[in-house]
């Protein structure tokens, strides 16, 4: 019973403090005073510590000066200044940042190309208030896989530079546009093989969008919530908290999704397990998740088979919160630690297969070999006084 494992799973969320941070962004009147109050307590009085602790969370002080103007909150006068000031640098830079999403989009038009917005630009432009809360660093095109060259020699054609492809997102391509804009091209919705759903699958139901009046493609609603939440699963950047305020706008900007729908795109993807225990996290945050939702995946993250689970272990494994350690203390039933064990010592050809794609069925078990030498080589590595640890002292 996969169930087990939900304390485990629970280093996907954000911690108490990140969640009284992100009430105290999103949510409204005396709920966003008290967790702005909740978050401050915590930490050092002055507004020179507070200052610091705000950095890590930089992408979000748009959404905190909008929220400290709605909902008055007591943040001081220094501080509010330099939460404004950083909520109008990202102002400008969203605007330069819509103005070359309309030019890349425009370019691929004219090579014949109509690829899909995903995540970040697509949700500036369609749930969030305004584009400069949502901070987007790169542009992500879901392209059909036969486009793929073209859509790559297209960006090339007019100075793209080809970037080193990213072992996390196999088969997708990498560029950087002479602006400087980092655009990737993906040929499939999630980076791990076993989450694999053809992309006429996730784009069954496209929804139209306009960036600075250039006509678009952005997955349906319920596509986007499956994508959010799935990338989010395995990606180690989630600590950025950027999935939270994404459902939370989606949501907001669109109460009546379809469920059955969500929870059908979720089975086939084979997300089901990691995405419950995520949307249960939103259901107790205040977003408006149906019961009978939450209960239907509870029963169906149940019935997932062993390399399901496995995947969702790697998935949260993904990130500095969650090492071993931490996976292994966020769990207190020794069920699921020695399901733990299992999976580091004997690990299901289904996770194998996911985690380390091979181009024969034969070097398979080549892989279970490297596996833990891998890992101890890793640790070593990490281990205080060992050579790999030691910092290069050939530089001047």
């Amino acid at each position: 019973m996969a169930l087990t494992l939900g304390d485990t799973l629970a280093v996907l969320l954000p911690t108490d403090d990140e969640t009284a941070f992100l009430a105290a962004c999103l949510h409204s009147g005396a709920r966003a005073g008290a967790a702005w109050d909740r978050w401050r307590s915590a930490r050092a009085a002055s507004e020179a510590a507070l200052r610091e602790d705000l950095v890590p969370r930089r992408a979000l002080l748009p959404l905190l000066s909008r929220s400290a103007t709605r909902n008055g909150l007591d943040i001081g006068g220094g501080l509010l200044a330099a939460v404004r000031a950083a909520a109008l640098r990202e102002e400008l830079r969203a605007n330069r940042f819509r103005e070359l999403t309309a030019e890349v989009l425009t370019l691929l038009q004219r090579a014949g190309m109509e690829p899909s917005l995903l995540r970040g630009a697509a949700l500036a432009a369609t749930v969030y208030p305004a584009w400069e809360l949502r901070h987007c660093h790169d542009l992500d095109l879901l392209v059909e896989p036969s486009a793929l060259n073209r859509a790559t020699r297209a960006l090339l054609d007019v100075g793209s530079a080809a970037l080193p492809a990213s072992p996390r997102a196999p088969g997708s391509v990498l560029l950087c546009h002479p602006s400087a804009l980092q655009v990737a091209l993906h040929v499939r919705p999630f980076a791990v093989p076993y989450y694999a759903v053809s992309v006429e699958r996730f784009t069954r139901d496209l929804r139209p969008l306009a960036v600075d009046g250039v006509p678009a493609w952005g997955l349906s609603l319920e596509a986007t919530v499956v994508h959010v939440l799935g990338h989010a699963s395995t990606s180690p950047s989630r600590h950025n908290l950027r999935w939270v305020t994404d459902i939370w706008h989606l949501l907001a900007a669109h109460p009546g999704l379809d469920w059955e729908a969500i929870v059908e795109l979720l089975g086939a993807c084979r997300l089901t397990l990691p995405v419950f225990v995520m949307l249960e996290y939103v259901a107790q945050f205040g977003m408006p998740i149906p019961a009978q939702v939450l209960a239907q995946l509870e029963a169906h993250a149940a019935r997932v088979p062993r390399a399901a689970e496995e995947v969702a272990l790697g998935g949260a494994h993904a990130s500095a919160r969650g090492r071993l350690r931490n996976l292994w203390a966020s769990t207190p039933s020794w069920r699921a630690r020695a399901r733990i064990a299992r999976w580091l010592v004997a690990p299901s050809v289904g996770y194998m297969r996911s985690a380390y794609p091979v181009p024969s069925a034969w070097r398979l078990p080549w892989r279970y070999v490297q596996r833990p030498a891998r890992s101890i080589a890793g640790k070593l590595a990490e281990w205080p006084g060992t050579a790999a640890a030691r910092p290069d002292r050939r530089r001047g």
